[in-house]
């Protein structure tokens, strides 16, 4: 029966080995591993005996170096030649880098109470954190699909149910993905290609915040005179002014008083009307849309101004039973009363 008992290597060990072996790299393989050879086991024993101490029995591995060369009667570290073309890396040294990598940030967070503490914070927070990233990635596909909407806690893609459905799914295969469920292995046992796609990820998802549009933007781009010229240059339905879709007209009469039911003509008598997909504001449960006069059941979009009604899809063309369609209210004028205004044209005097 076999009673040894065997202590796993420490990622600070290998880290600390890694650095000695890096600093003999002058010397010949037969050398350098006569060495380091049993170098890990005997820190990792050491460690096991003072797991509180392991900075001082690691301590600075050049000095440590220059200690195992002084002992064995070699020679300081001699400079290495640069080489003018950088070596060639296979991928199994990106996934050695990764290794050494992880392997440092755990030994420095153990350094300290305060990281030690912080770390078992964040590991406690990796649930957390699967959700968040797929809520992430959820509301990108949320903002850049179908027309803008401010950011929700509960991202609606456009179709009712739809949203949260996607969400939790997307929740479910986060928490697949950093459980390691998904892949057949987790941490530095992972393929080097599956590593590298979950950092990826991962960095993907915490710059995709930056790409969200902030509540209060709307959907359109600033103007410019370079665009106006191309926009202008082509025929546009609907009613704009520089470029952009006007939405509701709001006429005052002479005396500077709101004027209900304002019909607008062009010179040639065609209708100088709103585009019923163009009479629409904000998104989400603050969105409104403009809903036409009436000529029996024709809506009329050169009547103003245009009602409103809360509808988070669609326009009002479209029936008034939609579960997300509020009731038909006059909107709120710019200002209750205007200047009054004279005409240009003079008035005659009655002749007596």
């Amino acid at each position: 029966m076999n009673d040894t008992l065997h202590i796993p290597t420490r990622p600070e060990v290998e880290t600390f080995v890694s650095e000695v072996r890096a600093r003999l790299a002058d010397l010949s393989d037969e050398e350098r591993e006569e060495l380091v050879g049993g170098l890990e086991a005997d820190l990792s024993d050491q460690l096991a005996e003072s797991p509180g101490l392991w900075a001082d029995v690691l301590g600075d591995p050049t000095a440590y170096a220059a200690e195992l060369r002084a002992a064995a009667g070699l020679p300081e570290q001699t400079r290495v030649r640069r080489r003018w073309l950088p070596p060639v890396r296979r991928p199994g040294d990106l996934g050695d880098d990764l290794d050494r990598m992880r392997a440092w940030l755990l030994a420095e967070v153990e350094l300290r109470p305060w990281s030690r503490q912080a770390w078992s914070v964040a590991e406690a927070l990796r649930p957390a954190w699967w959700a968040l990233r797929a809520w992430i990635v959820v509301t990108f596909l949320d903002q850049v699909a179908g027309e803008w909407e401010n950011v929700t806690l509960v991202p609606t893609l456009g179709i009712d149910l739809l949203g949260p459905l996607v969400l939790a799914v997307a929740i479910v295969l986060s928490a697949l993905i950093g459980l390691g469920r998904l892949w057949p292995r987790s941490g530095p046992d992972r393929p080097l290609l599956t590593r590298l796609l979950l950092i990826a990820a991962n960095v993907t998802a915490l710059l995709l915040p930056f790409s969200f549009q902030l509540a209060g933007q709307h959907e359109h781009s600033d103007y410019s005179g370079y665009s106006a010229g191309y926009r202008d240059g082509r025929h546009q339905p609907g009613l704009r002014v520089d470029g952009r879709e006007v939405r509701n007209v709001f006429a005052y009469n002479r005396d500077g008083r709101l004027i209900q039911g304002a019909q607008l003509f062009r010179a040639n008598g065609e209708p100088l009307d709103v585009r019923a997909g163009d009479a629409h504001l904000g998104r989400g449960a603050e969105r409104t849309v403009g809903c036409g006069w009436f000529n029996g059941t024709s809506q009329l979009f050169n009547v103003f101004p245009l009602a409103q009604r809360e509808q988070r899809r669609g326009s009002c063309l479209e029936e008034a039973e939609r579960r997300d369609a509020g009731p038909v209210t006059t909107p709120e004028p710019p200002f209750a009363v205007v200047p009054p205004v004279t005409s240009p044209v003079p008035t005659t005097s009655p002749v007596e």
